[in-house]
């Protein structure tokens, strides 16, 4: 039973593909070959309608700088040495004389 609704199934999927692809055009039976034809009529001067091609974006922006390799890191003099060329914000104690808001 089960062969019967698979050979059905691939009968009837063969036979729609048929008839999108106008095979049976010539007796009358195909797919709407102008689906939109009262929103084509309606149209007001699509021949005033211009499209301009955009060039690529490649193009007209600079490629961004190169970025250096991963795997290769800059020279270190010591590795326990700390790193002073960005150091930490100071942090203000708790308890200082920064102004402090009051609620009314």
């Amino acid at each position: 039973m089960l062969k019967f609704w698979l050979v059905l199934l691939l009968v009837l999927n063969a036979a729609v593909l048929a008839w999108q692809w106008d095979a049976f055009a010539r007796w009358g039976h195909g797919p709407h070959q102008q689906r939109e034809a009262d929103r084509l009529q309606q149209q007001v001067r699509p021949e005033a309608l211009k499209f301009e091609v955009m060039p690529p974006a490649s193009a007209t922006t600079p490629p961004p700088p190169a970025l250096p390799d991963a795997n290769a890191l800059p020279p270190t003099a010591d590795a326990s040495a700390p790193d002073t060329a960005s150091p930490a914000p100071a942090l203000s104690a708790p308890g200082s004389s920064a102004p402090q808001a009051t609620p009314r």
